[in-house]
């Protein structure tokens, strides 16, 4: 997979197994907030689009807002505690139904891996050397990025 297969809008981070990772932004609630994008590449299903009424045929696609990612650590004794495991095995089932057609625990268990992995490469990414903060903070702004800690707005 490349980043040339990535749809416009997306950014593609990677794969987990068969699935591709793509960096977004959707709105939700009115806000614009970033999201992690899964698409199952190797499974074709058609639909019809809603605003044209058109048939086609694409690869399914999970949307996962960063506000949500709490859900899916349920056992974090911060933010995470906020939700029930119930929680996190449905929105985990709803994906596997929407990527893969079936709700299968083995489709379940690598969503949930693929989100979390994911999740650890957005805390551990870090700016680049060559770049000071302000920089950096000024270039995540032009791409229409915002940085918040905890809530508060940083740049």
């Amino acid at each position: 997979m490349s980043t040339e297969l990535a749809p416009d809008g997306f950014v593609w981070c990677g794969k987990k197994g068969d699935l591709s990772l793509y960096l977004t932004h959707i709105v939700v609630d009115g806000n614009d907030d970033a999201a992690l994008y899964i698409r199952n590449e190797n499974r074709k299903v058609d639909s019809v689009n809603p605003l044209t009424g058109h048939a086609q045929s694409g690869c399914p696609a999970y949307i996962v807002p960063f506000r949500d990612f709490w859900l899916f650590r349920p056992e974090d004794t911060d933010r995470g505690r906020h939700h029930t495991i119930g929680e996190m095995v449905g929105r985990l089932a709803n994906a596997s139904e929407a990527l893969y057609g079936m709700d299968v625990p083995m489709y379940r268990n690598r969503i949930h891996d693929a989100i979390l992995e994911f999740c650890d490469d957005v805390k551990n990414h870090r700016p680049p050397k060559e770049l000071t903060r302000e920089q950096w903070l000024g270039q995540m702004a032009r791409n229409g990025l915002t940085i918040k800690v905890n809530g508060e707005r940083i740049n």
